[in-house]
């Protein structure tokens, strides 16, 4: 009878252990699959991100398509030509100059460089001369 108890307690302790270790296992596998399952998540909402950005990319380009139909052409910056014009600047002050300044700048004049001394500057300014192409 003792050898009988003693078999089914190392019967009972063995299942007991087993299951203990098919548990742990279980919880295991589960923890994995969940990491898994966030990872694949993860890649879903990245690829839907830049699906997204790409659609709003596709969108702007059609826009922007949109702009540039009615240019004629560029012009290369090494075949443009310029013209000049030269003021002298001692007689203006204060707000007649800048005046002035704001005039040549509505007429497209970009002020390129200053010439003489304090006594008797000059302000260099350029740009594109309108060339009529035939």
């Amino acid at each position: 009878m003792k050898r009988i108890t003693l078999c089914l307690t190392a019967v009972v302790l063995l299942t007991i252990g087993c299951n203990q270790k098919t548990q742990d296992n279980v919880e295991k596998s589960s923890s994995q699959v969940a990491s898994s399952l966030e990872d694949i998540s993860k890649t879903i909402r990245t690829v839907q991100e830049t699906a997204n950005e790409v659609k709003k990319f596709s969108e702007d380009m059609a826009v922007t398509g949109e702009r540039v139909k009615g240019f004629k052409g560029v012009e290369l910056i090494g075949s443009s030509q310029w013209e000049y014009k030269v003021i002298s600047i001692e007689d203006e002050e204060g707000e007649s100059l800048q005046d002035s300044l704001n005039e040549l700048g509505k007429q497209g004049w970009e002020l390129s460089e200053r010439l003489g001394s304090n006594r008797q500057p000059r302000l260099i300014f350029k740009r594109r001369k309108e060339v009529i192409s035939e």
